[in-house]
C-alpha cells in the first residue's frame, strides 16, 4: 500500500508538466528499496520551479540522495526534510528561492523539525533567498525566513554549504518546546553570507560543535550579528557548545553575540567555549549580557582561548549585568587589536550595568590576554547606568597593553581594580520592599484630576488605590516614538488577587483610552502597558496612581513633569536616582523637600546620577517632589527614574498617594 501511495506521487511529478524525468525506472527502484541512493533529477527537473520534484526526491526517504548539477539552478519553495537520510549537493549546485514564494514570515527554504540523522553535504554548492525582495511589498517585514530553520533535532550534520541573502538566519536552531533542544550538531566548512537577521542564531541547543565555519555580512534587522546565543525561555539551554577556527566579519551588529537574560538561575548551567575563532570589522566582537539579580542570573561558564577581536567600530569585548556569582568568564591568550579605531574614548573592554541591576559585573578572568591600542586610551572602563555602587567585581588576571611600540603588562590585583573602579557612590542605598498592607492612602482630591504627563516608553506598571463600589475612572494615551509600528497589547487591570479585572485596547496613535470600572473589592490594583517601542501615559484619573519602580527604575521618554515621593516619618537614608540613556540622552532633573525648596539640580544627566538624602532629611517624613525637564544640553529622549531606601511608587498627583510603613527589616544602612 504504501509503495502504491508514493508511485502514484510520481506520477502525479511526471505528469505535471515539469518536465521528463531522467529515470523513471530508477524512481521505481528507489521506491520499492532496492536503491538506496537515488538523483533528484530522477524526479524531474524545472528551471521555473522545481518544488515538488524536490520535494518528491526528499519524501521518498531514500538514505543518500543527491541533488545533481542540471546546469542550471534548483529554483524552490519551501522544502521539508525526513528523518535517517544524507543530502549531497553536487559541486556547483545552487539551490534558488523561488520569485514570489516565502510571503509567510516564518517561510524557511528548507526546514527540519523534530528530525534524527540528518546530513547536509554541500561543497561548493550554494542555498540561496532572495533577501532584497523580501524588504518590499507583497512581503510584510520579518525576521525569520531562514535559510535553514533546525528545531528540537538530533544528530544533524551540515557541511560545506554557502548559505546566502536569507530573510532571516543561515541557519536558525530553536526548539518546538523548551524541554526539546537540538542535540549533538555538527557544522562545519559554513559559509553564510549576506544574511539579515544572523548568520548563525542559536535558541536552545546541545553538543553543538562549529567548526571552520565563516559568518559575514550581515545586516538588515538587529541583532545583525556573525552568531548570537539568545535563549527565548528559561528552560532552553546552551550545553557543550564549542566553536572552533571560525571567523565573523563585516557584520551590522557584533561578531559573536550572547543576550541569556532569559536564562536564569534555575536554568541549566551554560556551558561555551571557543578555540581560535576571530572577529574582523563587526560592531563588537563579542558582546555578552545576562541577567543580574540573585535569582536572574544563569550560571555556568564561558572561555574563549587563543581568539582575536580586530577593527571592531566599538569595543573588542563588551560584558553588561553579568554578576560575579553568575556565569564564569574567561579570556585566556585573546587578543584585542585595532578596535574603534577613530575614538579615544571608546575602550577596548567596556563593562556595564543597566538601569534595573542591582549588582557589580564580576566573575571575568583576563588570562594573559594582549591588547593592541589605535590610540591611547583606558583599554577597560565601566558605564554606570544604574545605582551600583561597587563598579566591579572579581576581575582577575594579567593584560599586556601595546600602543606604538610600548608595551606594558598589568597584574589585575585587588588593590588594582579598587583603584580602577572607584565607588560610584559613597552611600548604599537598597530597594526597599513594599508593604502595601500597611499603606495609609491620602486622597485630597475631587474627581479625575489630570496628572503629570511622563510617557512611559516600551511599557510598565502602574498601581492605583480603589475603593469598592466606587467607579475607577483612567484614561491614558497611546504615541508613537520615531518611526517604529503599532504593536501593543491590551490595557490590563489586575486586582489585588491576581484576576484580570478589566481590559481595554490601545487607541491609535495620539489618540486616548478610557477605562471605567466598578470594583468589587478595594485595594490596590495594577495596570499593565506593554506598547513595544512605543510610548503611553495616563493622563487623568479619579483615584491615587502611581508609577511602579520598586523592582527598577521606570523607563520615561521625551517628556517633562513631576514625580511625587512620599516618605514616611522616622526615614533614614533614602535616595532618588536619575539616568539618561547615554550616547547624548540625557534629562534635567530636580529634587525638592516637603517645604519646596530645592535641594538637588543636575541640568544634563547621561549616566547614572542620585541624590542622597543627608543624615535627619528624611525623619520627619513628607512628600518630596522630582521634576525632570528638556536638559540644558543632550537629546532629550530616554531617561530612568527610580526611588531608593523608601517604596519604589512614583506618583503623578500632589494630592493623591499613599505612605507604607517600613519594616524594620527593610530599613536600608549606610
Amino acid at each position: 500500500m504504501r509503495l502504491r501511495v508514493r508511485m502514484g506521487m510520481v506520477a502525479a511529478v511526471l505528469a505535471s508538466g515539469m518536465g521528463v524525468a531522467a529515470a523513471p525506472g530508477q524512481v521505481a527502484r528507489v521506491m520499492s528499496g532496492e536503491l538506496r541512493e537515488a538523483r533528484a533529477s530522477w524526479w524531474g527537473f524545472d528551471a521555473q520551479d522545481s518544488t515538488r520534484a524536490l520535494q518528491a526526491a526528499i519524501d521518498s526517504r531514500v538514505p543518500r540522495l543527491i541533488v545533481d548539477d542540471t546546469g542550471a539552478p534548483w529554483v524552490t519553495d519551501r522544502l521539508t526534510l525526513v528523518s535517517d537520510q544524507e543530502i549531497v549537493f553536487e559541486r556547483g549546485v545552487a539551490l534558488l528561492a523561488k520569485p514570489g514564494a516565502f510571503t509567510g514570515k516564518a517561510d524557511a527554504l528548507v526546514s527540519l523539525t523534530a528530525l534524527t540523522n540528518v546530513t547536509l553535504r554541500g561543497y561548493g554548492a550554494t542555498l540561496r533567498m532572495r533577501r532584497a525582495d523580501y524588504d518590499a511589498p507583497p512581503y510584510a517585514k520579518a525576521e525569520w525566513r531562514h535559510v535553514l530553520a533546525i528545531k528540537s533535532s538530533v544528530n544533524i550534520k551540515v557541511y560545506g554549504l554557502t548559505l546566502a541573502e536569507s530573510g532571516g538566519d543561515g541557519i536558525y536552531l530553536g526548539c518546538l518546546k523548551a524541554e526539546w533542544p537540538n542535540r549533538d550538531i555538527h557544522i562545519k566548512d559554513v559559509v553564510c553570507d549576506r544574511n539579515y537577521r544572523q548568520g548563525i542564531s542559536v535558541i536552545s541547543a546541545e553538543h553543538l560543535l562549529i567548526e571552520n565555519t565563516v559568518m559575514r555580512d550581515t545586516a538588515g534587522t538587529p541583532p545583525a550579528a556573525g552568531i548570537d546565543f539568545e535563549p527565548n525561555q528559561s528552560g532552553e539551554r546552551l550545553r557543550n557548545c564549542v566553536m572552533r577556527d571560525c571567523l565573523t566579519e563585516n557584520n551590522q551588529g557584533d561578531g559573536y553575540a550572547f543576550y541569556l537574560p532569559n536564562l536564569t538561575r534555575a536554568s541549566e548551567p551554560v556551558s561555551v567555549r571557543f578555540e581560535n575563532c576571530r572577529s574582523l570589522n563587526d560592531k563588537f566582537g563579542v558582546r555578552i549580557t545576562t541577567g543580574n539579580g540573585e535569582g536572574q542570573a544563569v550560571r555556568g561558564s564561558m572561555t574563549f582561548v587563543g581568539c582575536r577581536f580586530e577593527k571592531a567600530h566599538r569595543s573588542g569585548v563588551s560584558v553588561a549585568s553579568k554578576p560575579a556569582f553568575g556565569l564564569g568568564l574567561a579570556l585566556e591568550r585573546c587578543v584585542i587589536a585595532g578596535c574603534a579605531a577613530g575614538t579615544g574614548t571608546v575602550p577596548d573592554i567596556q563593562l556595564s550595568n543597566r538601569v534595573e541591576d542591582e549588582f557589580p559585573v564580576g566573575g571575568i578572568r583576563l588570562e594573559q590576554v594582549t591588547v593592541s591600542q589605535p590610540v591611547a586610551r583606558p583599554w577597560i572602563a565601566w558605564l554606570n547606568n544604574t545605582a551600583v555602587t561597587e563598579p566591579v567585581a572579581e576581575l582577575t588576571g594579567t593584560v599586556a597593553v601595546e600602543h606604538e611600540g610600548q608595551r606594558q603588562t598589568i597584574d589585575l590585583t585587588p588593590e588594582w581594580v579598587k583603584a580602577t573602579f572607584p565607588p560610584r557612590f559613597t552611600v548604599r542605598v537598597p530597594r526597599v520592599a513594599a508593604d502595601l498592607g500597611t499603606a495609609r492612602v491620602t486622597d485630597q482630591e475631587d474627581g479625575a484630576q489630570m496628572l503629570s504627563p511622563l510617557r512611559l516608553r516600551r511599557g510598565g506598571r502602574y498601581v492605583f488605590h480603589a475603593v469598592a463600589g466606587r467607579e475607577v475612572v483612567l484614561v491614558g494615551q497611546h504615541t508613537q516614538v520615531g518611526r517604529y509600528g503599532a504593536d501593543a497589547k491590551p490595557l490590563v487591570v489586575r486586582a489585588p488577587s491576581g484576576e484580570v479585572a478589566k481590559q481595554a485596547a490601545l487607541p491609535a496613535f495620539k489618540g486616548q483610552a478610557e477605562i471605567r470600572f466598578t470594583p468589587d473589592e478595594g485595594g490596590f490594583y495594577t495596570l499593565e502597558v506593554d506598547v513595544g517601542p512605543n510610548a503611553f501615559a495616563l493622563v487623568s484619573a479619579n483615584v491615587p496612581v502611581a508609577l511602579d519602580a520598586t523592582r527598577k527604575a521606570v523607563n520615561l521618554i521625551g517628556s517633562a513633569g513631576v514625580l511625587y515621593v512620599p516618605v514616611a516619618p522616622g526615614t533614614g537614608v533614602f535616595a532618588i536616582g536619575v539616568a539618561g540613556e547615554g550616547a547624548g540622552e540625557a534629562v534635567k532633573v530636580t529634587v525638592s523637600d516637603p517645604s519646596g525648596a530645592n535641594v538637588w539640580t543636575r541640568g544634563a544627566v547621561t549616566q547614572a546620577e542620585r541624590f542622597t538624602a543627608a543624615e535627619g532629611q528624611g525623619s520627619a517624613g513628607g512628600v518630596w517632589q522630582v521634576r525632570v525637564e528638556r536638559p540644558s544640553e543632550g537629546a532629550f529622549e530616554d531617561f530612568h527614574v527610580e526611588a531608593l531606601g523608601v517604596p519604589g511608587y512614583l506618583f503623578l498627583s500632589r494630592g493623591r498617594y499613599w505612605v507604607c510603613g517600613r519594616p524594620a527589616a527593610n530599613r536600608p544602612a549606610p
